[in-house]
């Protein structure tokens, strides 16, 4: 498997006050270890995206949200799916949550993925609102440890780099001597298996349909997908280089689990070099230039018989031709002495 660390970043600073109260700048003691799958950020965006394209009035006026599913071990959460929950906005503004719906889902889910637990529930933002507080005590009964994973659709407009995800847990505060509940920024990482790596990657490969402009510009789409994948991890090695000179002068402290993930794609690099590769990469150029050599022969003979085929069919029509005026004149040669 395959990990990508998300840290904390800092608060805007155009938060509202009412998210202040909302949020605590409090860090997490619950020691809970989350990863997000892919799946999971996927049905998001998808599900951001029909309802913003297929009915823009009510994505305005109502809320994106839905139930996230998680495997749990422990104190170890794996986020592994998600699904949909309608909007019932009431006349106040306020949404309802369907808990009739959203216990049939479940239960319907537990019979295809019986490890398959609610977790949270999903929705769209910049920060944690008041709102979005009671719509979090409505999911409570059903998990006292309920997780909030809110996304910003709008964080990348301006250029920025970092990941517009953020997950929170609830926490209950004591204000002005009365409690009150509030969410608390929670650590997380991005993890993907095998199959979810082999997923993405298809569904990230350009399309060859008819609708295309033509196989050329899918083409260029497929080698810039690949330039920015070699790009990126060039990127990354650069980065595992200077972590290792940092923490060789001790700028960086000594993470061993880090430093054996490095040693385990150290050991991996070196099968680039060996001959058994060199050996199969060179046969595999070489039959690839075979059969781009077979291909461009069999189009010059396909034109080379489309030539031939015209030039047999305009001389055949010439030998008919002068064929009747020769016998023509041969038999004119003949009619006239007797005349």
């Amino acid at each position: 498997m395959s990990a990508m660390d998300i840290s904390d970043s800092e608060p805007p600073m155009n938060v509202k006050e009412d998210q202040d109260a909302v949020l605590s700048m409090a860090q997490s003691h619950s020691g809970l270890s989350i990863s997000v799958h892919p799946l999971v950020l996927l049905n998001i965006s998808d599900h951001y995206t029909r309802i913003k394209l297929q009915n823009p009035s009510a994505f305005e006026k109502g809320r994106v949200y839905g139930a996230l599913l998680a495997k749990q071990s422990g104190r170890d959460i794996e986020l592994m799916n998600s699904f949909e929950l309608p909007a019932n906005t009431q006349e106040t503004g306020q949404v309802k949550v369907d808990c009739a719906y959203l216990t049939t889902k479940q239960e319907q889910l537990k019979l295809v993925f019986p490890q398959f637990d609610f977790m949270g529930w999903y929705s769209l933002g910049v920060a944690p609102t008041d709102s979005d507080l009671k719509i979090h005590e409505q999911f409570l009964p059903m998990n006292e440890s309920c997780l909030f994973l809110q996304m910003n659709p709008t964080a990348l407009e301006g250029g920025a780099k970092e990941f517009p995800v953020s997950i929170y847990e609830s926490v209950f505060d004591i204000i002005d001597g009365q409690t009150r509940l509030g969410f608390v920024k929670a650590p997380y990482r991005v993890e993907t298996n095998e199959a979810e790596r082999i997923a993405i990657d298809q569904v990230a490969k350009p399309s060859t349909s008819e609708n295309e402009v033509g196989l050329g510009s899918a083409l260029i789409a497929h080698l810039t997908t690949q330039r920015n994948a070699i790009g990126m991890l060039y990127a990354r090695i650069q980065f595992l280089q200077s972590y290792l000179r940092d923490t060789k002068a001790g700028l960086v402290p000594v993470d061993h689990d880090i430093m054996r993930q490095i040693a385990s794609v150290c050991r991996r690099s070196p099968v680039i070099d060996q001959i058994a590769f060199e050996d199969q990469y060179s046969t595999e150029y070489n039959d690839i230039l075979l059969v781009t050599y077979l291909a461009t022969i069999t189009k010059g003979m396909n034109t080379l018989n489309d030539l031939i085929d015209k030039h047999n069919l305009v001389h055949s029509r010439g030998v008919k031709n002068t064929t009747k005026t020769v016998v023509g004149g041969k038999k004119g040669r003949r009619l006239n002495p007797t005349g």
